[in-house]
């Protein structure tokens, strides 16, 4: 199947993640589970999700214009994959974002120092996972993740099988601990994976962008049962 993409670095790096690694690998009892992507870049998780799931229900999120003609591309034509324009927020509102071009788009960050920003829609995430029960959310947002999941916490009960990227902005106040204690509270148990971040952190600091990232899978029960 082709693929459009807007860099080879960052295709490399999603193909190893979501298809070598299957970092969103979930099991489900639903033959049609409900997906909601939030943070879909060109939609490679997207097409993960559909070959596990081929009648799954998705709404993917990506606010770059340019990255969601890619997702567009790559994912339009599926059936039950509803594509928002948008990025996930705690309102309905209009954001500044800075794109990066790849994988680091962010309303949080200048990745690449460059103020290279444009103004883009988001929609309000909460409203969406209150529509009817959710399988499996993803949020990978490049740090609004610290706000969106305050904003959803008290519809997780809505949500079986959560994952979120954590990232920690340089001169904020980081917000992991909060998180975790967030989810823990909502009845999940968590696993963390996948740390970037300095290699040597009492003497080193990272160059640019966020100073930790992390996977954060958090589920219920036994996994696989």
């Amino acid at each position: 199947m082709d693929t459009s993409y807007s860099d080879k670095t960052g295709l490399l790096h999603s193909l190893k993640e979501v298809f070598r690694d299957e970092v969103y690998k979930f099991k489900t009892d639903s033959d049609q589970p409900r997906i909601i992507d939030a943070g879909a870049n060109i939609g490679l998780s997207v097409r993960y999700f559909k070959h596990q799931y081929p009648d799954a229900e998705i709404v993917a999120y990506e606010p770059d214009p340019a990255i969601f003609k890619l997702l567009t591309d790559n994912v339009g034509s599926m059936p039950g994959v509803d594509l928002r324009n948008a990025a996930a927020w705690t309102e309905n509102t209009t954001l500044t974002f800075y794109s990066e071009g790849s994988l680091a788009g962010s309303t949080e960050i200048d990745f690449l120092g460059q103020q290279k920003s444009m103004t883009v829609l988001a929609e309000r995430l909460k409203d969406e996972v209150s529509l009817k029960p959710v399988d499996f959310l993803k949020i990978d947002i490049e740090g609004a993740e610290n706000s969106v999941l305050f904003d959803i916490e008290d519809q997780l009960e809505n949500v079986d099988q959560l994952f979120f990227e954590y990232h920690s902005t340089p001169g904020k106040p980081q917000q992991l601990g909060d998180l975790l204690n967030l989810v823990s509270k909502a009845g999940y148990r968590y696993t963390i994976n996948g740390a970037h971040g300095a290699l040597h952190p009492f003497v080193e600091s990272v160059s640019h962008g966020f100073d930790l990232q992390l996977n954060v899978s958090c589920y219920r029960g036994v996994p696989g049962q």
